[in-house]
């Protein structure tokens, strides 16, 4: 059967139209190494045939690798019969490659996803982040796959399994310290660690799970860091993965870019030849313009969601390989949306105020919902509710305990499947004037 997304426009309101996630050259790496996977693979090989992603910049050098899991031979269906015998060398790497294989945008958008819940934390260098499966669907868009909810996660949970699995090693250069920073030298390291798995009662199924960064990705993570927290247009993770994946890595390059040179008081900068290459795309040389179209239609799409404001993208002089050479060597420059990289900086701690422990932390949000003014306001715009919650990192489950509702009542009252009643929208904006007052 072919996969079909069925989106859930209702969902996309229901969180808001942005969510924060951080920036760093570990991040940038690894979208690197993820758009390089999939069936027309940019891995290289190791001296032993192993798949490895190899990042190299004017600051150092990111290699990334598949590290066998504990269920290595059942998670690709490897039988034991052969995994002991004379071909374990060409199982092993075949395997491991057949993993590259499997990495999509999917993929990349699930990992954009799990470091918003990273950036939300007071310290992402020492606390733990936790996300359910729905909460990531309701990220991505996605309500159902082949007809079932139940599909979806089971997708979910396979591209979390193969983040889980991604390792690293890593020589980069650290500005506050003027020394190089050597990870994953003697022991290799892990991307993201998952920390507690949570399962559905009599069936063997996740229903959410609790991880946090790996020592590489949080080296450049740290509570002075998170400055550098910018904005994710969910219209981005709504879009086809399939059929729009182009648009999609072309809005995460601009983003990423986009957040560092606002900060910088300046426009992100970069050469089509640049771009395609973080998106992993391979050049047509044999027919330059339809190159060509596919770039300025994928900018297009990123002024109609919301992602640039403007982009000035020079046209190539001609089609033909000479100029099409030169185009793609041509620096061009757009503008981001200002609501995408202009974040509200987290307060400050009173030095006096005793540390609390991670786990009764809550996380940090950037921006907050604004407070409605009335019960109507909420009973006419239910989304609003679910944007509350992700905002706060509130589960769905303890907003309704605070209302006095069942979960149930409450997934429908946000959904817009149930009327709110006036005195429950009422008490639901005590709650919210409450938790700005605590912040």
């Amino acid at each position: 059967m072919k996969e079909r997304d069925v989106m859930n426009h209702e969902s996309t309101a229901q969180g808001g139209h942005r969510f924060p996630f951080p920036s760093s050259p570990v991040l940038m790496a690894a979208l690197r190494a993820l758009y390089a996977g999939g069936p027309k693979s940019r891995w290289e090989s190791d001296f032993y045939g192993h798949p490895r992603y190899r990042y190299e910049a004017r600051d150092g050098t990111i290699t990334f690798f598949f590290r066998p899991p504990p269920d290595f031979g059942n998670r690709f269906h490897v039988s034991k019969a052969l995994y002991y015998t004379p071909r374990l060398a060409f199982i092993y790497s075949g395997s491991l490659r057949a993993a590259v294989h499997e990495l999509s945008v999917e993929t990349a958008d699930v990992f954009l996803i799990l470091m918003s819940q990273i950036a939300r934390l007071r310290d992402p260098t020492r606390d733990i982040a936790r996300i359910s499966m729905g909460e990531i669907a309701d990220f991505r868009g996605v309500h159902v796959r082949h007809g079932s909810a139940g599909n979806l996660y089971e997708v979910f949970k396979k591209e979390i399994q193969r983040l889980a699995d991604l390792c690293l090693t890593m020589t980069w250069k650290d500005y506050t310290t003027g020394r190089a920073v050597a990870v994953g030298k003697e022991t290799p390291d892990r991307l993201l660690d998952i920390v507690d798995v949570e399962y559905k009662h009599g069936k063997d199924a996740w229903t959410s799970f609790s991880f946090r960064c790996g020592l590489a990705l949080s080296h450049f993570l740290s509570p002075e860091g998170l400055r550098w927290i910018g904005y994710y247009s969910r219209s981005l993770l709504n879009l086809s993965p399939y059929h729009e994946a182009l648009t999609k890595k072309l809005g995460t390059y601009w983003t990423l870019v986009g957040i560092i040179s606002g900060k910088k008081g300046s426009q992100p900068r970069a050469t089509p030849c640049t771009i395609l290459d973080f998106c992993g795309e391979a050049i047509n040389w044999r027919n330059p313009g339809q190159t060509v179209d596919s770039f300025f239609k994928a900018h297009d799409r990123l002024i109609d969601i919301g992602v640039l404001e403007a982009s000035d993208l020079p046209e190539p002089l001609d089609r033909r390989k000479g100029y099409f050479r030169r185009w793609l060597e041509t620096p061009m420059t757009v503008r981001l949306s200002n609501e995408l990289w202009r974040v509200q900086e987290p307060k400050q701690v009173p030095q006096g105020k005793k540390k609390q422990s991670s786990r009764n932390i809550r996380p940090y949000h950037a921006g907050g919902v604004a407070i409605p003014e009335k019960a109507r306001d909420i009973m006419a715009n239910p989304p609003l509710i679910r944007q509350f919650r992700s905002d706060y990192f509130m589960r769905q489950g303890e907003l309704a305990r605070a209302l006095g509702v069942k979960r149930q009542t409450l997934s429908r009252y946000e959904r817009g499947l149930k009327a709110i009643p006036e005195d429950t929208a009422a008490e639901l904006i005590r709650i919210i004037r409450q938790r700005k007052d605590e912040e």
